[in-house]
């Protein structure tokens, strides 16, 4: 980085910092001394690894509290890329590499943003956290989080061409197992196939009537993992099949009630059991994290007085007031969906740049994300 701490100075350090999932530490640690750098009362990495950063308003008040993900996904199709995944080029005016939109970009924006705020002219708490493992366990390092550093709004760092997240879909990873007895192939009549079994299953679930949101758009259930037990079978009639579906939800959808779904369509099948996946993840810190594959969407209400107050604030500041759902899952699902913490998903950049080839982020972007969160850190704490 250079002496001028910049978003697109600590971006681009963070895009060469690899950081898949699990294997954050050097991003953390870039950003724990940026935080420093920028002045950040109080700064933390915590059990999991997460960076917690936190400035204090010169009098009492509210908590914000600003989340954007470390990790990202792996880059692929090495060759097809023309600006290297960790090389944070800076062409016709982008920053090009793995995380510069998803989520790096935003992160540095949300971390140089926070630091413009002058102390007096805030009351409470900014925190901005560095959350891991967001790509693998969406919402589990940010439950933590709120564990110990609770807030009264949150604002979810995501691509999202600065337009306010008032709504999103849930995300669900489910797994279906079949069972059956094991016979030579010789004599599969002495046996029951599980995979038959599973496939007649498969057809049951594709044939749920899934519902419809008129912002969200279609709920989607999808199948992403069949495997059969014993493996590799060579003269076996398989006794075992798993399956795994991922579905994608609405609000007010529960565990309970997505799996009395998939109940309810497979009844009158015997041998099959339906259960939500369990996610672990080791950290760099070599804690392990885990979750249930669940979380749940939802949605703002349009009267939330939040609302208003930030689109008025970014409108005077020649900043961008639309608002928009989200299809995708997000941290936010533990903040609003589980929590119920007033929340809004915000950022530069287009999310149809995240988890591509030749991912970038333009810089106009980038700074008009860093006077975006500067403008709704005084706002929202404003004295």
């Amino acid at each position: 980085m250079s002496d001028l701490l910049t978003s697109l100075s600590l971006c681009q350090a963070l895009v060469r910092a690899p950081s898949l999932s699990g294997d954050e530490q050097r991003a953390a640690e870039i950003v724990a001394g940026a935080m420093r750098r920028l002045g950040y009362d109080e700064v933390t990495i915590d059990d999991y690894g997460s960076v917690i950063g936190i400035r204090h308003g010169q009098v009492p008040g509210r908590t914000l509290l600003f989340d954007a993900h470390l990790d990202t996904v792996p880059p692929t199709s090495h060759a097809e890329w023309q600006h290297g995944p960790f090389s944070g080029e800076v062409v016709s005016h982008r920053l090009w590499g793995r995380g510069a939109c998803d989520d790096k970009g935003v992160l540095a924006a949300i971390i140089c943003g926070a630091a413009r705020v002058p102390r007096e002219a805030f009351a409470g708490k900014i925190i901005v956290s560095a959350s891991v493992c967001e790509e693998n366990l969406t919402g589990a390092a940010l439950a933590f989080i709120l564990d110990h550093y609770p807030a009264d709004l949150v604002i979810v760092g995501e691509p999202t061409n600065l337009k306010l997240g008032m709504a999103q879909k849930g995300r669900a990873g489910i797994r279906v197992f079949t069972r059956g007895t094991s016979a030579h192939t010789s004599r599969p009549e002495l046996g029951e196939n599980a995979i038959y079994k599973m496939i007649e299953a498969i057809a049951h679930l594709r044939a749920i009537a899934l519902p419809t949101d008129p912002e969200l758009g279609p709920s989607f259930l999808e199948l992403t993992e069949i495997v059969s037990e014993p493996l590799p079978s060579l003269g076996f009639v398989p006794f075992g099949c798993r399956a795994r579906f991922v579905a994608r939800t609405m609000p007010g959808e529960t565990q309970e009630s997505i799996l009395a779904r998939f109940q309810n369509a497979l009844t009158g099948l015997d041998g099959i059991t339906v259960e939500f996946d369990q996610l672990t993840q080791r950290c760099y810190t070599g804690k392990l994290l885990t979750m249930r594959d669940f979380i749940p969407g939802w949605r703002m209400s349009t009267n939330n007085p939040w609302r208003s107050i930030i689109q008025n604030a970014l409108g005077k500041n020649g900043l961008g007031v639309e608002t928009f759902a989200a299809p995708y899952g997000t941290n936010a699902s533990i903040s609003a969906g589980v929590r119920g913490i007033p929340t809004f998903i915000f950022g530069p950049g287009s999310i149809e740049q995240a988890h591509t080839v030749d991912e970038w982020i333009a810089i106009d972007d980038l700074e008009a994300g860093e006077r975006a969160y500067a403008t709704i850190a005084q706002t929202c704490l404003a004295r």
